[in-house]
């Protein structure tokens, strides 16, 4: 059972790894660059060096300047975070690489605006789904991970500061136009990436339940701790206890299913919530 489940949780990382190779050279080749917008992160850095290269009439791909820049940048994340991390995030970025090279640049809407917000809005969800299955697409995201992780920031936010380099590049070695576009372009990849990655959501679930004792026994080895408070039902004047989660918002599926498991004629409710202090822990990987 166990061995199942580890094989099924490899092939689900290996999937939205090569995903995300995918739908990121498609962002690239088939929107950005006719916009001649920027990616976020080393993508958007290697697209930046092949153009300021192209002027001074030296041909470099992109691919090769992903891969001189990741090599660091995975040293670290061997460092902070261990092989099993960085394995699929090797895959995501050999996989980008991979269909950067094949995926020919076709145009498919000559619009620039809508070349970025589309290019871009694939890119970010690609990351999004990387980040929910517990690992990164390289290169700053692998920064971007270290800082979400230890200080609990959006990773969206983040990527803002880091691209901003970009941004400042472009401007000075081309021209301004072509720095909002792919400032536009970043925001919407920052949206995207925090829209999609649910793990780092938090949520807090009150669940009203007459059989406390049963969903007590059901939630007792769950992630996160949880707290019990008695009350009393106003109009029956019954025994009514509320048990207070903060939990990640993909996390729900599971937590729902457990507690109609052990009481299903309890009241769950769920609202937003942001974990600020205390013993809380995000998790990132299951």
């Amino acid at each position: 059972m166990l061995k199942n489940k580890t094989q099924l949780k490899f092939v689900r990382k290996s999937f939205f790894a090569i995903l995300y190779g995918l739908m990121s050279a498609i962002g690239i080749n088939v929107f950005l660059s006719h916009a001649h917008s920027y990616s976020i992160g080393v993508p958007g850095i290697a697209q930046l060096l092949q153009a300021i290269f192209a002027n001074f009439g030296i041909s470099v791909s992109i691919s090769f300047l992903m891969i001189i820049m990741n090599i660091p940048l995975f040293l670290f994340a061997l460092k902070a975070f261990g092989f099993n991390y960085i394995v699929f995030s090797l895959m995501a970025v050999a996989s980008n690489i991979f269909f950067l090279q094949f995926i020919p640049q076709v145009t498919v809407v000559t619009n620039d605006l809508t070349n970025t917000l589309v290019g871009a809005a694939i890119i970010g969800a690609g990351i999004g789904f990387c980040f929910n299955n517990g690992f990164s697409t390289g290169g700053t995201d692998v920064i971007v991970t270290y800082f979400q992780n230890k200080y609990k920031m959006k990773i969206g936010f983040i990527n803002n500061l880091l691209n901003g380099v970009i941004l400042i590049l472009t401007a000075i070695f081309f021209n301004l136009g072509r720095s909002v576009y792919s400032l536009l372009g970043m925001l919407v990849t920052s949206w995207m990436m925090d829209f999609t990655f649910k793990k780092q959501k938090d949520t807090s679930i009150m669940i009203f339940t007459k059989a406390s004792d049963k969903v007590a026994d059901a939630l007792r080895h769950f992630v996160h701790g949880a707290t019990l408070l008695n009350g009393t039902g106003i109009y029956t004047g019954e025994r009514t206890d509320i048990i207070i989660i903060v939990a990640q918002q993909d996390q729900i599926p599971y937590l729902r299913q457990t507690i109609k498991k052990a009481d299903p004629n309890a009241f769950i409710s769920i609202q937003d919530a942001n974990a600020e202090l205390g013993n809380y822990t995000q998790v990132f990987d299951d």
